[in-house]
């Protein structure tokens, strides 16, 4: 019997199982696709400071750096904020998961591609590889295996269809800004936004997201042409990504989220792989300690509260503005440009942990103007 059963390959379970490793611990990881990082789901965006944080560099997946946003509100006023150092790596995700891999094997972590778990009772995982039926044994086991997680259904945790976005992006070939993010707020992308992630000077991610229902292929389709009429897309992704409140109750007898499935992503953007891995880490020194009778599994979402803080400022961020109609994010827009909001967010902007902000924005005099209806949000 294996120690723990970890159910998805991406950088929340790798890092689990890597965490596991080093205490001590063996884990097999269960990757359904037979190749990893494929088919590549989300944007390519990862903030530098968190795989500092990790220890891990983007390496041969580093694609381009980015050095700050232009943020357009619906009717076109820009806010820009730009630093003098790189503050995100643009990655080729399947090459940065397919590292981790090569990392887990290294320390001989095994990692079953082409293995997809049907169901878990107790300690029993029935799993089918290869077009055939087989039963493994785990003492513990971990779900990360996304959005659409079975492990969190065996839980009983049905998040509502409004903690959902559906995205989708095209690569597309024009002229970038090649260290400038764009973001798109309008009706296209409605209870989200729109964006543009450059790979170079020639190419860029183009994509937006919205709440489930609305049509994301005609509104990128319209967005592009509308927004980028020189543009050529040529390739499209789509994903569902978790952008509601981390959930609780993430553990039960001998089960354990983590990741996407897990709702440990940033609500404001949809990013997870820093947070993900982030979590990862805490589950697999709380699995150690469980196995050496210093914890109980439960723990892992105690030892989650300094996360799942700032994960819940993203939450409350996302609702504030998803409450704001077109013309009160213009006027918005328009009230932060005239108090040097740029300036201020050049100085103490933190794409990963908006609570090292947040605080200094709400107790600066200049901002009180919008302080109503956002403390409303942040103190719910």
């Amino acid at each position: 019997m294996n120690n723990v059963a970890i159910i998805g390959a991406g950088p929340a379970g790798l890092s689990t199982a890597l965490k596991l490793k080093e205490l001590g611990v063996e884990a097999t990881v269960f990757e359904e696709h037979e190749h990893i990082g494929e088919p590549v789901h989300c944007s390519v965006l990862i903030s530098k400071k968190g795989l500092d944080e990790l220890g891990t560099p983007p390496g041969e997946s580093l694609l381009n750096e980015i050095k700050g946003a232009k943020i357009f509100s619906p009717n076109g006023t820009m806010l820009t904020v730009k630093k003098k150092e790189t503050v995100a790596y643009v990655v080729d995700r399947k090459k940065f998961d397919q590292a981790l891999v090569r990392k887990a094997r290294l320390y001989n972590i095994h990692v079953a591609t082409d293995t997809k778990v049907i169901d878990v009772r107790n300690n029993t995982l029935f799993v089918q590889t290869s077009g055939r039926g087989e039963l493994r044994k785990a003492e513990y086991v971990v779900g990360a295996d996304g959005a659409n997680s079975t492990v969190r259904h065996l839980l009983g945790l049905n998040p509502p269809k409004e903690s959902y976005v559906h995205t989708m992006q095209a690569t597309c070939s024009g002229k970038f800004d090649d260290k400038m993010v764009q973001v798109h707020f309008g009706d296209f992308a409605k209870g989200f936004f729109a964006w543009v992630v450059p790979l170079s000077k020639e190419r860029a991610k183009i994509g937006l997201g919205s709440t489930l229902g609305e049509n994301v292929s005609e509104n990128l389709k319209k967005f592009i042409s509308e927004k980028f009429s020189g543009t050529r897309p040529f390739q499209y992704d789509s994903a569902l990504i978790p952008c509601g409140a981390p959930l609780e109750g993430i553990t039960k007898g001998n089960l354990a989220l983590v990741g996407d499935a897990a709702f440990q992503t940033k609500a404001t953007t949809g990013g997870g792989v820093v947070f993900g891995m982030k979590a990862g880490n805490v589950l697999g020194e709380t699995i150690a300690d469980v196995l050496k009778n210093k914890a109980q599994i439960s723990d892992y979402e105690k030892r989650m509260e300094p996360l799942n803080k700032e994960l819940k400022l993203h939450w409350k961020l996302r609702r504030y503005a998803n409450s704001l109609r077109n013309e009160e994010i213009d006027s918005l827009f328009k009230k932060l440009k005239e108090k040097g909001i740029e300036e201020f967010l050049e100085k103490e902007g933190n794409m990963d942990e908006p609570g090292k902000f947040v605080g200094k924005l709400t107790t600066n005099p200049k901002y009180f103007f919008m302080m109503g209806t956002a403390l409303k949000f942040l103190r719910s």
